[in-house]
């Protein structure tokens, strides 16, 4: 097909693009599992991959690629997903109407677009969906060749997704759902993308991994945690808007074609990484095998914290326990403590609580919280005035430490008003 003129005719060096390839391109990984390739597809006259598309609004390019539910992607398979329940998946989402929503009917969604802000000017130019269909798993990718294919384009994929009743997506509620909107809107047609359930993975993932990743993009997570390898042929994100420009200028399909395999491996890891977040988000009261030797001592404390969010507490408490019994880094260990503490304190049950202030306060010599929950304990629940008395002094010691500051004038007022207390007490 003979590329038309458009209004997209910035030029972009292609020379200039690629050392900008080069310079940007990550480190090869020393990740040896398997990673699931997107299918070879025939390219067309054009050079591009997939064939034609053709609807009563007009053509698109079309890509599809099918893979055995057996297909291994990193750690995992696409079929692992499919043994998670609906309700683990509602519980992640934070979406009540996924309970009943069978897996095999979610959606994955992934765009690469003219512009990384959004915005009314910025197009979807190749949407990325993944379905589960029978006994595999669909890549279906929409490319549009130029920006009057935008229509025919969006008209299609609301009739394929139709059936669908939920979406999941890196970071698709604040920009490609929206996006999606955004461009039916622009074009005239109604869309419900934003109103269905939806699963974002990247807040369970950032809660997940939060200070023990530098970065919890989809990239990052692949190395890290899903043993998921990208060849040469993918591209940094920042650089597809021009890429696609730079196509539209020159009809060159080279670089497009990376553009798509990257918009495909984005759809093949969120599967896998749905199904490794559920996997340790699962505990075992939800009646499906729990890989309890697979989870870090960190997941068992983001689990924990997790629950203990949710007001599920006895998923909690038991999740905090399991941390502690491994080998957590001192400052996790801490922070397990004092929250399963907290935890113990808030459903009554101070004196099951006491042991673990006692473990804070003989390896934390600058947190003088744990020294005053056990004056407290000694003073209104022991009776005992003279350890109270000892446990404020050492306090009280800690407080003095502190830089100064409005925090510290609150807790050495406190202090001094509870040691005048228990002195009364005693004396």
């Amino acid at each position: 097909m003979r590329m038309k003129r458009t209004g997209y005719n910035r030029s972009v060096p292609t020379s200039d693009l690629r050392a900008r390839l080069q310079r940007l391109r990550p480190q090869k990984t020393t990740i040896e599992t398997p990673t699931a390739r997107p299918a070879p597809s025939a390219v067309d006259e054009t050079g591009l991959p997939g064939r034609e598309h053709l609807t009563e609004h007009g053509g698109f390019q079309l890509i599809e690629a099918r893979y055995p539910l057996s297909q291994p992607h990193g750690h995992t398979h696409f079929g692992a997903l499919l043994q998670h329940p609906s309700a683990t998946v509602a519980k992640l989402a934070k979406a009540p109407p996924l309970a009943s929503t069978p897996v095999q009917q979610l959606a994955f969604i992934d765009t690469e677009t003219t512009g990384l802000a959004g915005g009314a000017g910025t197009l979807a130019f190749l949407v990325g969906v993944g379905l589960f269909e029978g006994d595999s798993f669909i890549l279906r990718q929409y490319f549009m060749r130029q920006p009057d294919e935008e229509l025919a384009m969006l008209m299609q994929l609301k009739q394929d997704l139709t059936a669908h009743s939920g979406w999941i997506t890196f970071n698709g509620r604040a920009f490609d759902l929206p996006l999606l909107e955004t461009r039916f809107n622009m074009n005239r047609q109604r869309s419900d993308f934003r109103q269905r359930p939806h699963l974002d993975l990247l807040f369970p993932a950032r809660w997940l991994y939060r200070g023990r990743l530098a970065s919890c993009s989809l990239n990052s997570l692949e190395q890290n945690v899903l043993g998921v390898a990208r060849t040469d042929d993918d591209v940094p994100g920042e650089l597809i808007p021009l890429m696609y420009v730079n196509y539209l200028r020159t009809g060159q399909t080279h670089e497009i074609r990376r553009v798509i395999y990257h918009n495909a491996l984005d759809i093949l890891s969120m599967v896998a990484l749905a199904a490794h977040l559920l996997e340790v988000y699962t505990t075992a009261d939800d009646g499906q095998r729990t890989a309890v030797k697979k989870r870090s001592p960190e997941e068992w404390l983001r689990l924990a914290e997790w629950h203990d969010r949710e007001e599920r507490l006895t998923e909690a408490e038991a999740a905090y326990r399991q941390a502690l019994a491994l080998r957590l880094s001192l400052e996790d260990r801490a922070e397990a403590l004092t929250k399963l503490a907290a935890l113990l304190k808030r459903t009554g049950r101070r004196a099951a609580a006491l042991p673990l202030w006692e473990q804070l306060a003989s390896f934390t010599a600058d947190d003088a919280l744990p020294c005053i929950e056990l004056a407290k304990f000694y003073e209104w629940k022991a009776a005992d005035m003279a350890k109270a008395q000892e446990w404020a002094a050492r306090a009280e010691k800690i407080i003095k430490t502190m830089p100064p500051g409005w925090r510290k004038n609150e807790a050495q007022a406190a202090i001094a008003k509870r040691l005048e207390r228990l002195r009364g007490k005693v004396g």
